[in-house]
């Protein structure tokens, strides 16, 4: 008997120190994800104000950028060759875009975290249905945006144009946290309350959207 509940207890053990030893892996990937100790380039910040403030009177969405916003330029190739990190893809003239922009602003500078810019303007494809329902592509989009929607296949949006779930598209704005290679959380557009991106998102909602940002970190993966 006492072999027996010797035996429980180094079980028990040995089960408590896997599960801590899975949560502080957990939480060092995570802690990876932010990217906290990259090297922002004064230039890249400047580029960025300067595209989305030079729009401000010409868009109906003004925004004020930070004069040293955590943002780094990516390409094709850095998002795809990203191990951990948080990408933003979308482009300056989108009003869901510039409501989002905010929001996500604050929240890599309240935890730290680098990033990942990718305008996807001009690399998507286009895609519509013929007269006789056919999905044809009217616009091919670059080869690195196409192995982009190949890599992130599972837990991208589909292309609701076209009504093919199977089919998938990158909207603007769509924030992608990559774990270890993988795509595991997303958050798209901005918060369900907001119907015309014309009009600023009030203070309730731009916390209700950092929200959904911070939800990776909280495991709280809201798609």
């Amino acid at each position: 008997m006492k072999d027996l509940k010797l035996l429980a207890s180094m079980l028990l053990a040995v089960a408590v120190l896997l599960n801590v030893t899975n949560c502080q892996s957990r939480q060092d990937t995570k802690e990876a994800v932010k990217n906290s100790q990259v090297s922002f380039k004064k230039q890249e910040g400047v580029r960025f104000k300067q595209e989305l403030e030079s729009l401000n009177k010409t868009n109906k969405v003004p925004v004020q950028i930070p004069d040293n916003p955590r943002i780094v330029y990516a390409t094709e190739q850095d998002v795809l060759e990203l191990e951990n990190g948080i990408v933003l893809f979308g482009w300056p003239s989108c009003p869901w875009f510039r409501n989002a922009i905010t929001p996500l602003l604050e929240f890599a500078q309240e935890e730290k975290a680098a990033i990942y810019y990718l305008n996807i303007h001009d690399i998507r494809d286009l895609k519509e249905k013929d007269k006789d329902g056919k999905v044809i592509t009217t616009k091919a989009g670059s080869p690195g945006y196409e192995a982009i929607l190949a890599k992130f296949h599972d837990v991208l949006n589909p292309y609701t144009a076209v009504g093919i779930d199977s089919i998938k598209r990158i909207s603007s704005p769509t924030v992608l946290f990559i774990e270890k290679g993988k795509g595991v959380h997303k958050v798209v557009s901005t918060v369900v309350s907001q119907t015309d991106p014309k009009i600023k998102l009030d203070s309730i909602q731009r916390k209700e959207l950092k929200q959904r940002y911070r939800a990776y970190f909280l495991d709280e993966h809201i798609i």
